[in-house]
């Protein structure tokens, strides 16, 4: 009986091992492996090969949010707007669904790892798929729907900023300087203001974790808006013909608005702390925490300039995702720790029981406790997962241009000063008091 009895825990111990061996170490390194050939083929600018590697890793059930992420950002990258504002809409309704089951999920991950939750998405992760949205809606010229993506962002921030008062990082400043944009695309004036506002309040909010304040350009919209006729009060009489023809000029003129996809942001490693348990018969020979910890990759570009003949405009950051991201592990470490304590006290307690049931087994037993030991370290990890093609960060240069179809140059310039390389972007139709958005991605220095 007790033969019978050994057995079927030596079998019952191996087929969890087994299982955590098929589904857990497997699981977290062929996404690791996986993601860094789909990085690798989109900073080599060939977007095809990535969507076809991003398909081999099968991402679903818990991942599935990051198959959407990914995805849509390299739909983006094709210029397919309307396969990826399918993704990125996707991930918003898997974001809400979400939401409400996490909480129900932390008992898996105090009992096995961090990654048998669902993949959520980081709380910048879900502002910044309201600005990908809306950029996808802009280019293919659909301002009303980047409106309505203007107003749902409105109400996702606000329960962002509910549910983490202390974070105030998270205020979404570059998508509520974006929404300011769509909204005078769609001729409202005072939503426009409200949100420049907003994204000027927000800038000053992370500057401390960012460590650059508003953009320029951004200031001098809320003015505009703000204050419309404060440059013509400030006229004397004499120069109010020049200013007349000034002005008229500019009705005449459009903009362009030129966003930059900068470098890859930042992606996690695992932390594995581990120390031997002075009484392994009380447990774990082995006693292990395993914890992520941020890996900041350096971004390509330092500025970039726009130009058009003698014209141009140099860009300004708008949006560090790297410092965001930093900022969050920071402050979501603690509750991670807590959870892996909380494991190791648990897993520690089975495998103690486990091998005070099988002590008298002789080697049976040995190999019984040798296996119960495997498994409780083998499936020790941390979660690495993020929205993996994400930038570094966002740049944004503006030039006022004359209506009419424009052949625009941008120059690409490394940290010291080196022109890293040039682009010519050609056939862009610029139409009197519109503006006209382009956007591109740079993710290696060449």
């Amino acid at each position: 009986m007790l033969s019978l009895t050994i057995n079927w825990l030596g079998r019952q111990l191996f087929g969890l091992l087994a299982l955590l061996a098929v589904f857990v170490l497997p699981g977290c390194a062929t996404y690791s492996v996986g993601i860094a050939n789909v990085e690798h083929e989109t900073s080599e600018r060939n977007v095809a090969a990535a969507l076809k590697a991003l398909d081999k890793l099968k991402l679903s059930g818990a991942d599935q949010m990051l198959n959407y992420l990914n995805k849509g950002t390299l739909l983006r990258f094709q210029g397919d707007y309307a396969a990826s504002n399918q993704q990125f809409e996707s991930a918003k309704r898997l974001m809400e669904m979400l939401s409400a089951t996490s909480v129900a999920e932390q008992t898996g991950s105090v009992m096995v790892n961090d990654t048998m939750k669902a993949y959520e998405g980081l709380g910048n992760e879900q502002l910044l798929v309201y600005a990908f949205k809306e950029l996808n809606y802009l280019q293919s010229g659909n301002v009303d729907d980047a409106a309505v993506e203007a107003r749902q962002f409105d109400i996702k921030q606000r329960l962002i900023a509910e549910k983490d008062t202390s974070a105030t990082y998270l205020s979404g400043a570059f998508v509520r300087y974006l929404n300011g944009m769509v909204y005078e695309e769609a001729g409202e004036s005072d939503s426009a203001r409200i949100d420049y506002r907003k994204a000027v309040d927000g800038y000053a909010a992370q500057s401390g974790v960012t460590g650059f304040g508003v953009p320029a350009a951004l200031k001098a919209d809320l003015d505009r808006l703000e204050t419309p006729h404060a440059s013509s009060r400030a006229v004397p009489a004499r120069k109010l013909g020049q200013v007349a023809m000034q002005l008229q000029d500019t009705r005449d003129n459009g903009e362009v608005v030129f966003i930059l996809h900068n470098g890859l942001g930042p992606s996690l490693a695992e932390n594995n702390v581990m120390v031997l348990n002075p009484n392994p018969q009380n447990g774990s020979t082995i006693l292990s925490v395993a914890l992520p910890k941020f890996v900041q990759r350096p971004v390509p570009v330092a500025r970039f300039e726009l130009s058009e003949g003698s014209q141009s405009a140099s860009s300004e950051i708008v949006e560090d995702v790297n410092a965001i991201a930093r900022k969050s592990l920071d402050d979501r470490l603690p509750m991670i720790t807590g959870r892996a304590v909380a494991r190791l006290v648990v897993k520690n307690a089975a495998v103690k029981e486990t091998k005070k049931k099988s002590e008298n087994a002789g080697a049976a037993g040995l190999l019984i406790g040798l296996v119960s030991d495997v498994g409780a370290f083998a499936s020790e990890r941390a979660d690495t997962r993020s929205w993996s093609l994400l930038p570094g960060n966002i740049l944004l240069a503006r030039l006022s241009l004359p209506a009419g179809t424009h052949n625009l140059k941008v120059n690409f310039y490394g940290s010291n000063g080196n022109i890293l390389a040039t682009r010519d972007y050609t056939s862009v139709k610029v139409r009197a008091g519109r503006k006209a958005f382009v956007s591109d991605y740079y993710l290696k220095a060449n």
